[in-house]
Parts: C-alpha cells; structure tokens; sequence
C-alpha cells in the first residue's frame, strides 16, 4: 500500500472544495478588471467573497484550537497569524491577495497533511492485515452440502470468529486471529510484528498471530484471541497512544510559542511604523509562521516511531527516544534475554560399563512422558536416528512414577530405573558416583539402573548467538557499561560474565534486588537501561530510564511493562534503538536550527521590501516542506551494520544454567 494509494478523508475533501471554490472567485475578481474596464467594483466584490469563503474554516479551526490543549494547541499558534494577515488585507482591501495567500497557505497546509505518512502508514497497515476473511470449520451439525459434495468450511469476517472456533489455514492465507495450531506444519511469515524477514518455523502447538501469513502449509487451528484482544490489535492500540504522547522537547517549542507571539507582532508593527508599507508587515507576519517550529518535533517523532515498528520495536511512547539517546549504562536480565532461556543436554559423564547413547536413551524413555523442561531436554537430546532406533528396542515403562521437582522411577522389563536429581537419589539410600568437574556450572540429573549410578546428564542453557555481536554494536554507539544481574547462581553468572567480557554482574538477585540495584545506579547519575524477558523482570524494567522486554510477541507482561517491546529476540535491534534516538533528536535539532535560520532570513527580506505576501506565503510553504522532508530521512534506517568482523560466528558452548532445580 502507498501513501498515494490512500484514499483523501472526507474533511480533507470538503477543504479542498472549498479551495476550488475560493480560487474561482479569486480568479474571477482578477480577470473583471481585464473583461469589464471600469468596473473594478465588480472585481474587488468576487474577489472579496473568495477571500471570505477560504477564510472562513480557517478563522473557525483558530477559535477551535484556542480551546485545545497539548500540541493540538500549537495549531492556535500558527494559525492566529494567517488569521491577523487576512484582517489586515481585508482592512486595506486587498481581497485578491488576502485570497491567495490564503489559498497558498491551506492548500500547503493539506500537502503536509498527506506527507506526513509515518505512523499512519504503519497503522493503516496494521489494520488491512487483521482485517481478513477466515476459513471456519463447521461443526458436524453445521455441514452443508454442493453437488453431493460435503462442505465443511464457511468464509467469514475474521471480526466474526470467536474464542475456541477451529479454522483452515491454507498456504498464501493471512492468519486471522490469534490461534493454536491443531494439525499441519508451515513456515509463517511474522515480519510485520517482529521485523524479522525470516520466516518462522511452526507445527501442533505453536502459538501463531493474527496479521502474520502462512507461506507454505495447511493449517488447522483453534482461535485463543480475536478483535481487539489480537496481539496485532495491542501493537496498533500502543502504536496510536504513541503517535499522541508528547516528548519533553514538543512542550519546550510550545512555551517558547507564548512568547513568539508578542515578538512577531511587535517586528510586524515596526516595520509598518518606519515605513508605513502594510503589504511589508503582512509578509512579516506570514513568514513568521512557526510552522517549521511546531512540526520540527512531532514529524521527526512520528517518523522514529514508524522507523522503530518497521525494525521489530514497539516504541510506547515519543519520549523514550529522548530517554534512549541519553543511556550510558545498560542492565541485562540472563535467563532469556542474554542465554535462549531454554535447557539443552550439553554433557554426560559415564561411570559405568554404559553408552552415552544408552543412558539418554534409558533417560529419554522415562522422560518423555514428563513435560518438564528438564524431561522435553533430554527428549529433545534423544532425537537422533541411532537414539530413536534405541529406544524403540526399550520396553514400554510400567509402573511410571514421577516425583514432582525431584526424579522419575519406573520399570523396565526387568530393570529399575531412577532418573532424577541426585540429591534426591542420595536421600532415597542410592550411592551416587563423586560429582563431575565443574559440575557447579550444570543442571545435574543422574541415571540409577537397579540401584547403579550409570551415568549423569549435565545441562545447561545457551548464551544467544548474536549476544557478543550486540554488545559490540552497543559499544559503537557509545555504551561501555553494562551489568548482568540475574537470579542464578554465582558460578552460571560467572561463566556468562566471562563469556561476554562483562566485568559488573551480581548473581543471586531477587527482582526487589535488581530493582535496587537500579535505583542506585540512577542516584550516581547513570542513564541506564534495562533489558530483560518481560515477566519477573517487571520492577527492573519499571526502575529504569528505558525498559525493554524482549520476545514481546504474544507475552502480555512484556507490552503491558516496558517502555520498549522488542517484538522477536534479536538483541541487536537495542542498539538500533539507541542510534535511532540519537538520529531523531539529531533530526529535531536540524529542524529547528534550519527553521530558525529561514525565518530570520524571511522576516528581514520583507522587512526590507524584497518579499510580497504571496511571495512570503510559498516561502513559509518552502520551510514547512524542508522539515517535513528532512524528518522522513528517518525512515531511511534500517539497523546498524555488523559491529565488528571478529564477532564469532560458531556455534555457542553451553554457558549457564537455568535457575530452576534439576528434574526428571
């Protein structure tokens, strides 16, 4: 969809005929003089009622902003002075040049209306791509028939379907709602939440969205959220609020408006005292239109906002880039924001007569009727053609008791098999072998065949692969600080600190911990922000400067806390997040130099006579465009590139543990 695709609102419509109007008249009254010589009456009179019906929205959208509030108001601001430009046309009778600038200056002002396309281009997006049609399965009892051929699926509003119906997804199709994927596996493409241009992989019991497309797969799924409840919906919601807040820097232009006023009048009634030329202080006064002024911030805003939604970044609100471009300390949560946050095997030492293969396939097959994270690690270990063909020659377990936090126990054939934490397994009378070097740095889970300690499983979570890359990007845009805190133990904080080249983490922190950690880094005048998964990191989150969940898609937590929702898990788009800030608040700062520099260079040409009215109505028109222009530079940017060429790109070792207690 492009801006130029857009169809024009019906207010903007309505303007524009009365634009067509009022120009006719114009036209009119300049002509009548060339076609009726002599009747110069009849001119100034159409002119005049052109210059009446142009002025006329325009002196009522005045009244109306002088009663708004907030950066609505600045609208007051600009106005009042095409409103004092007219007065003073209408008061000396220059009807047809009163017209036309007034005609120059809302035509331009509707021109920036339509360029001004950021957010509202994000956010008309959004809404095409939760508004789809679905495929709804019927019920047995809703069957219907054709031909003798049964039916058994309706194409319905996708506003229309409700909590627990089951829909046909086929390939090419947008995702309706918010679903749980019952049958089939597809690749879907999730880049217009996340910003990732990979597609995602999925099968029965993955979560999909609303708004994201099925590439390749038929799909059957049950609906969990729709309408406004959509994960796309909340973004589009957040995207709006955004759109609206106002940036400490907006309500700096809009003190300094109070008192540029009085200033403009005051130059305005000089230059008609000194050379009593009226036509110099109308241009005076249209020159010194603060348009560029009041759009400097907000156009620049609206386009980081777009920019940040594009690259996978709910910004919740304009001032956060403000905040952002000022950070010299970041604060990593562990678990999930700087490992996978996921346990993976990673080691198994043997003290038996027994394979590696046997014992996980002796693990995986007490295990895999366990849906703890320990259980679905091993079962993932054991999915390998030698391993499979292994426990296929196992017999079925009987006898099955699992032991909630602690182990494991079954039968069989004719074996006992124990599989659990070893502390347990100690307690329970069973001799363990010693515990295996740096075994401290591992999630520990032993195999006891008929009472022998076979052999026991270490595992681990993963440092993120792009984890050091995005510290060296964060390290390009000036952040040298950073700190992990985190809730596990002091050897895993340890490792990943050593991992990362982190010289300040702290392990075994409560979120009331973290939180006043935070609080003390921000009394010593650090600008710091957070990063964490959203979930128990919401007064971390909540304490810092800037807050920034990560894997935002579909978690609550992470929307409803942070200041920043990082829509997928790449930490490198935080460092996109602090450049970005810094080249918004860049943007403004040209902005309202430049728009400085062209209203001191037009107030002092009509000042001096080189500008006439009209002149200085496309000259303000000129100032308003630049600012616009230079802001939508900003949706140029497309992430930082690669921060550093040594950045590794092997596979990550196993770095951490996961801070809840080992289990089969």
């Amino acid at each position: 969809m492009s801006a130029s695709a857009t169809p024009l609102p019906p207010e903007m419509l309505g303007r524009l005929r009365v634009l067509f109007i009022a120009a006719a008249f114009l036209l009119a009254g300049a002509a009548a003089p060339w076609l009726r010589p002599g009747q110069d009456t009849i001119g100034s009179l159409l002119a005049l009622i052109g210059l009446i019906i142009v002025a006329t929205p325009i002196v009522k959208q005045t009244f109306t902003a002088m009663r708004a509030t907030g950066f609505a108001a600045t609208q007051f601001y600009m106005d009042q002075y095409v409103v004092i430009a007219i007065g003073a046309c209408l008061a000396t009778g220059q009807y047809i040049t009163g017209g036309i600038v007034a005609v120059v200056l809302v035509l331009g002002q509707m021109l920036e209306e339509r360029t001004v396309i950021g957010v509202e281009y994000a956010l008309n997006r959004l809404r095409e791509l939760s508004q789809v049609r679905a495929r709804r399965i019927l019920s047995v009892s809703q069957l219907s028939t054709l031909n003798s051929q049964p039916i058994d699926e309706e194409l319905v509003d996708s506003r229309a379907l409700r909590a627990n119906d089951r829909i046909r997804i086929r390939p090419g199709d947008a995702v309706p709602a918010d679903a749980r994927i019952d049958s089939g596996e597809s690749l879907i493409n999730q880049s217009a939440i996340t910003g990732e241009s990979l597609p995602a992989e999925v099968r029965p019991g993955d979560r999909i969205f609303a708004g994201t497309t099925n590439l390749n797969g038929l799909l059957e799924a049950t609906v969990l959220e729709t309408g406004d409840d959509t994960v796309m919906a909340r973004v589009t919601r957040i995207l709006e609020e955004a759109k609206e807040t106002e940036a400490p820097i907006i309500r700096m232009a809009e003190d300094y408006a109070r008192y540029y006023t009085p200033l403009v009048l005051l130059i305005a009634a000089s230059v008609f005292f000194f050379t009593q030329d009226i036509n110099r202080a109308i241009s005076v006064l249209i020159v010194s239109i603060p348009c560029a002024f009041v759009l400097a911030s907000p156009s620049a805003l609206v386009t980081a906002i777009a920019c940040a939604s594009r690259l996978g970044l709910l910004v919740k609100g304009a001032k956060h880039f403000e905040e952002g471009r000022r950070i010299d300390t970041v604060v990593f949560d562990k678990t999930g924001t700087l490992t996978e946050g996921v346990l993976h095997v990673e080691n198994v030492w043997l003290h038996a007569d027994t394979s590696r293969a046997e014992a996980l396939a002796y693990a995986a097959a007490l295990e895999r009727h366990s849906n703890h994270p320990v259980a679905k690690a091993i079962q993932r270990a054991a999915e390998t053609p030698s391993l499979n063909s292994q426990l296929s020659a196992l017999n079925s377990p009987t006898n099955l008791q699992e032991h909630s936090g602690l182990g494991i126990t079954a039968q069989l054939g004719s074996q006992k098999i124990h599989v659990g934490r070893p502390r347990w397994l100690s307690d329970s009378g069973i001799v363990l072998a010693p515990a295996p070097e740096n075994a401290d740095r591992f999630s520990l889970v032993a195999v006891v065949i008929d009472g022998v300690h076979v052999a026991t499983i270490g595992l681990a979570d993963r440092l993120r692969a792009e984890a050091p890359e995005a510290l060296a990007r964060l390290r390009t845009v000036g952040i040298e600080k950073f700190i992990l805190l985190t809730g596990d133990r002091q050897p895993v904080a340890a490792t990943i600190a050593a991992r990362l080249g982190l010289t300040d983490f702290q392990a075994e922190c409560l979120p009331e911990d973290k939180a006043r950690r935070i609080e003390a880094l921000k009394a010593s005048g650090a600008r710091v922000m957070v990063v964490g998964d959203g979930l128990n990191d919401a007064p971390a989150l909540a304490a810092g400067h800037v807050g920034v969940a990560m894997g935002a898609l579909g978690n609550d937590v992470a929307i409803a806390t942070a200041d920043v929702a990082l829509m997928n898990n790449d930490l490198r788009r935080i460092a996109d997040l602090i450049e970005l800030s810094h080249r918004t608040v860049g943007t403004i700062n040209q902005n309202l130099l430049c728009g400085f520099a062209f209203i001191i260079l037009a107030v002092t040409l009509s000042a001096l006579g080189f500008i006439t009215p009209v002149a200085a109505a496309f000259f303000h028109e000129f100032s308003a465009f630049f600012v616009i222009f230079n802001s939508a530079r900003l949706l140029r940017f497309d992430g930082l590139e690669d921060a550093s060429n040594n950045v590794s790109a092997e596979p990550t070792p196993a770095l951490a543990l996961v801070s809840q207690p080992a289990k089969a």
